[in-house]
């Protein structure tokens, strides 16, 4: 069963998957569509979940369930991968790499492979007050608080150390 995002309680699990891509419009009506379609009808151990979705900055789908109501299983995690997955293979994108990196660069978020990310904190155009996106965050108070963070803030600070 799909809720309204802002219905979430603060400390229900999230998952944040980044496009490899910023999305256009028509392709993100499309997606909603399918992510609707796979809340409607996920569960866990054969029990409705309540759960949600937010597509933020064109680039990062973000999945929810309240666990007032129900938690997730593994097997239920894994039919999400799974259908990630389906999305991924359906629309040519790619949700599931984490060596992207997004950042805030002059008023823009982009999204850069790894090796990119490091090239450009070399060139200097990335600094330790760059603002990055933090996807490895698990709750939807994290999401609030702690998603976009700076660099020195990050586990991408240590590239620092290689300059």
């Amino acid at each position: 069963m799909v809720i309204e995002f802002d219905k979430i309680s603060s400390h229900s699990p999230i998952w944040v998957f980044q496009s490899n891509k910023i999305l256009d419009s028509s392709l993100i009506s499309q997606i909603e569509v399918d992510v609707n379609n796979f809340l409607n009808n996920w569960t866990s151990h054969n029990l409705e979940m309540k759960s949600s979705y937010k597509i933020l900055h064109r680039l990062f789908l973000i999945i929810s369930v309240e666990n007032n109501f129900s938690n997730p299983s593994g097997c239920s995690i894994d039919k999400l991968i799974n259908f990630i997955k389906n999305i991924n293979q359906t629309y040519n994108i790619d949700f599931l790499n984490r060596l992207n990196v997004s950042f805030r660069h002059e008023n823009k978020i982009k999204v850069v492979e790894l090796i990119e990310f490091k090239n450009l904190i070399l060139n200097g155009i990335i600094d330790s007050d760059t603002i990055v996106f933090n996807n490895m965050i698990h709750t939807k108070a994290e999401l609030n608080e702690n998603w976009e963070t700076k660099v020195s803030e990050s586990w991408y600070k240590k590239y620092f150390n290689d300059k």
